[in-house]
């Protein structure tokens, strides 16, 4: 009887524990995206001012990847957060038209698409989202939502 019951009382610990974790993990996961996102930002700008060319970050949200390209073609960097990644998100979302921001050879971002003078960017897992908020100087600021 002893048995069973500190075995119960260990199953219980577990799986708090296990919820726990859990949690901690997708947490984590997300911010962490966030936060890579927040220095690409700022390495694509900074690639654009030292190339005085036109550096563009694409986002393609359905298969959790976003790039970013030089206007001549060169793939700066390339980020996938599906399944096969090392960081799994559920969802990444760029909030501006055309799921992408460039930035021109002075540095500068077009926001254009987003509606005011912030892009916002959201990377989920595990129910927690965090934003990435930036402004057309590469600039940002992540936040849990």
């Amino acid at each position: 009887m002893e048995i069973l019951v500190a075995m119960t009382l260990a199953l219980v610990m577990l799986t708090a524990a296990l919820a726990v974790f859990s949690g901690y993990l997708g947490r984590t996961t997300a911010q962490r995206a966030a936060q890579v996102f927040a220095r690409d930002l700022a390495l694509a700008r900074s690639s654009a001012v030292r190339s005085r060319e036109w550096v563009v970050v694409k986002f393609d949200e359905a298969a959790l990847v976003y790039t970013v390209t030089t206007a001549a073609g060169d793939e700066v960097v390339r980020r996938a957060f599906g399944d096969s990644s090392e960081v799994k998100l559920d969802s990444i979302d760029l909030q501006i038209v055309g799921d992408s921001v460039g930035f021109d050879g002075k540095g500068v971002a077009d926001l254009s698409g987003a509606g005011g003078p912030l892009g916002f960017a959201r990377f989920a897992a595990g129910g927690f989202v965090y934003q990435v908020s930036f402004n057309g100087m590469g600039a940002s600021r992540v936040a849990l939502q």
